[in-house]
Formats: C-alpha cells, structure tokens, sequence
C-alpha cells in the first residue's frame, strides 16, 4: 500500500498457505518473506523458522528456498542475505546459495536485521540479561552489545535509516507487567528514548521510512503471540512528533510529561509491515 492506506493489493495469492514476515530488498527489486502450512498459526516468534520464499517486489517469480534460512535479512546490496542456522549465522549468495562467511550467533534467536551500512546485524537475543534483548553484532570482528535495556523482555527491533540508531519493542517486566512500547536507542545503548506508547496496546515491529521521516508499526490489544488472535493494525506517525502517547491515560501522561498527542494515521488490519523507497515498477 501507499504509506497514506490507498492503493493496498494483493502480492500472493496462496489459499493453502501462511506467509509473514515480508521484507522488501534495498534496491527495491525483489521481496522475501516466510511461508508455513494453512493449519500452521502465524506467530511473532516463529514465522521465522519456517519456509523462505523469494520472488520480485510484485509477488511474481516465487522461489521457495526451504526451511534451511532461518530468519533471512536482506544484505546492504541485495545479493546477499543473512540467516540462522545452528552453528552460527550465515552470510548467504542469493545467486547460488552458498555460504560466503559465517559468523557466531552470541545468543541471537530471531528477528534478524542487517544494517543499510552493511556493518552491523541487530536481532533478539539470550544472554545479554535475564530475559529477551536487543543485541547489536559487528560484522568485522564478530563482537556483540546489548542496545536494550536488560531487566525486560525487548524484542523487534530494526534500523533508522542513518544505521546508527534502533528502534525497538520495549517490553515489560514480567512482575510488573504493562505494554510494550516503542522506543529508540544509539547502536551502543546509549541515548535510550520512548517514541510511542499506549497504555490499551502493545506497540511492536516498527519500522522506520528510508527518509527517517516515519514510523510504521503494529498495534495489538493482546501479547503478540499467535497473530490469529492478537487483533493487530498497523498505525504510522511523524518522527518529528514524538515522543507521543497515543491515549489519555494519566500514567503515561505522569511517565512522559513531555509526549505529544498525534496526529496518528491507522491504516486497518495488518502485522510486521516493511518501507520501500521505490514504487512497483521501480519508479521513484
């Protein structure tokens, strides 16, 4: 769809099948994303395990990959793609589908992305803390830190467009409990800041515009776990707006005294959404 809701069409049509996870490639041409059995739930946690799918931007062309690329992020230039396995995650020719590097995993268990920069992977990690965190990974030398904070479960996380900062799914603390939110932070922790928080949805998998100047995200009333039932929509707002709080509830309001109120636009039904910079057809 166009970023305002318009011009929303179908890429698949495949009534027998799941598929998630939709990741447009860097120079605009062909998209990835993950494919499951009709009786197999999509999941926030493990749509990524399932078949990789890679077709061109307009859903013509599909290649089923297999079920060997877990995770898969598209690499800088879009010839390759990063992945789990169990011994590491794999640097990937889409040409021939071969292994060109492999690099340790250090505790990332899903949601993989690859910066625009080409010098760091984020993902969703164990290790770094008690529960889920948001773990950056050197490409060069293999080195991880926790971007997120550690006492919580975090989750989701992707790139601004300048590389250097991440935006992520602020989750709870399970004693205390709450909603996730969306927040950003600096590659090395540092700089932590809320954008968007409500106090009746979770806020996950936002995505920032290649201009920086959007936020695209989901919005779910329950805990994403099996999308099914987790009534999620996708909402975008203005980065210059934020910090925003999208309801009048009094404790966010006492938390973030500084958050603005909207403008909000919510675009209907959806999950995971992704930006392109280019229109079908490869037009600017």
């Amino acid at each position: 769809m166009r970023p305002d809701g318009s011009k929303r069409r179908k890429l698949t049509d495949t009534p027998d099948f799941n598929e998630a996870g939709a990741r447009i490639s860097p120079d605009g041409r062909r998209l990835l994303y993950f494919r499951m059995s009709k009786s197999e739930p999509v999941a926030n946690n493990t749509y990524g395990k399932h078949d990789l799918v890679i077709a061109d931007a307009d859903g013509q062309n599909a290649v089923v990959y297999g079920a060997n690329y877990l995770w898969a992020a598209w690499g800088p230039d879009s010839k390759q793609i990063a992945c789990l396995s169990p011994k590491g995650i794999n640097i990937v020719n889409i040409a021939d589908r071969k292994v060109a590097r492999q690099l340790p995993r250090k505790g990332i268990v899903q949601q993989l992305v690859w910066s625009a920069d080409g010098k760091w992977l984020l993902g969703t990690a164990n290790g770094l803390g008690p529960f889920w965190n948001i773990g950056r990974l050197n490409i060069e030398n293999g080195e991880i830190n926790v971007v997120s904070e550690t006492d919580r479960y975090n989750c989701t996380p992707d790139w601004a467009s300048n590389s250097q900062d991440v935006v992520y799914a602020r989750g709870i603390i399970p004693e205390i409990g709450g909603r996730a939110e969306m927040w950003i932070a600096h590659g090395d922790g540092s700089g932590k800041q809320m954008l968007y928080a409500e106090a009746s949805r979770n806020i996950y998998g936002a995505c920032a515009s290649p201009d920086g100047q959007y936020l695209i995200f989901t919005r779910s009333i329950e805990d994403l776990g099996e999308n099914d039932s987790a009534q999620t929509t996708l909402s975008i707002i203005r980065r210059r707006d934020t910090p925003m709080v999208g309801d009048a509830n009094a404790t966010l309001r006492e938390r973030f005294p500084a958050a603005k109120a909207g403008p909000r636009l919510d675009l209907g039904k959806g999950w995971e959404p992704h930006w392109s910079n280019l229109e079908m057809g490869g037009n600017p």
